[in-house]
């Protein structure tokens, strides 16, 4: 039932990334069928999590497929949360294609690792879980928000026009949407970086160990931090910022899906 439900899921997110990409193309401002078809992609999503949750007693965030598909659905709860105070229709022509993608490569990626020993079944793992993969989540927004500002300022230098261009935000628009989710992301990553600590001292006795995945995590938040930082006091902005904001995810995204195969740590589905 679970599976079938995300086959839906991925199907559903298929259909509206598809209908996005229409949507702004012909300037379709009637069309509904993006926001229904992600509606109920969303609707089925949750369905299946809950699913999960019912039937193993935790969420489904410990083998990398889970963890793909639960950081998707986060990013598109992000996205509904922004649409309805931004109204960034046009956002959505790049997270619905990435949501349908983290689908797919979750039923790629398939079932891996061992299965989470009782111990590790607590209330730890999921604030942790959640905490970090919010904090992802809204880091893919800005990245998101990102390349429309570089594709903006390129078509504003170049002067190129086209119906997908003309739809995008102004340059300004952008660069603040971008601050307000780099400013929003950073405290969920630095809370999720804080439970899993403590989570680890109290399971494993140690609240640093300098395990690959704490230390990496550790480099992403002075990465997040110091951009942050020069937003604030050394008035970051507009394409050093958007550029800055692209490298970050990419590099996080990459040791995501590659990191505990590079660098074998206790996270990625051993539990020892």
């Amino acid at each position: 039932m679970e599976v079938i439900l995300l086959k839906i899921t991925a199907i559903l997110y298929l259909v509206a990334a598809v209908s996005y990409v229409f949507y702004v193309a012909f300037r379709n401002a009637n069309s509904r069928i993006p926001a229904v078809a992600l509606g109920a992609g969303f609707t089925v999503h949750s369905a299946a999590l809950a699913a999960h949750f019912l039937r193993e007693g935790y969420p489904a965030v410990t083998q990398l497929s889970d963890a793909l598909s639960f950081k998707s659905w986060l990013m598109i709860a992000a996205y509904l949360v922004i649409q309805l105070k931004y109204s960034v229709n046009v956002l959505g022509c790049i997270v619905t294609p990435l949501a349908f993608l983290m689908s797919l490569a979750g039923f790629a990626f398939g079932s891996q690792g061992a299965e989470v020993p009782p111990a590790l079944k607590t209330f730890w793992l999921p604030l942790h879980v959640t905490l970090a993969s919010l904090g992802n989540a809204v880091f893919a927004l800005a990245f998101a928000v990102s390349l429309m500002y570089l594709a903006q300022e390129r078509r504003l230098k170049h002067k190129k026009v086209t119906a997908l261009m003309k739809r995008l935000p102004s340059l300004e628009s952008l660069d603040r949407l971008n601050s307000v989710l780099l400013f929003w992301g950073f405290p969920f990553m630095t809370l999720g970086i804080i439970t899993g600590s403590i989570w680890a001292g109290i399971h494993w006795g140690d609240y640093w160990s300098w395990d690959p995945r704490q230390i990496t995590s550790g480099l992403a938040w002075l990465f997040y931090g110091a951009l942050l930082h020069g937003r604030v006091t050394a008035g970051l902005r507009g394409r050093k910022a958007a550029l800055l904001t692209v490298f970050g995810f990419v590099v996080v995204l990459g040791y995501f899906l590659w990191g505990d195969a590079l660098f074998p740590s206790r996270h990625g589905g051993r539990f020892d």
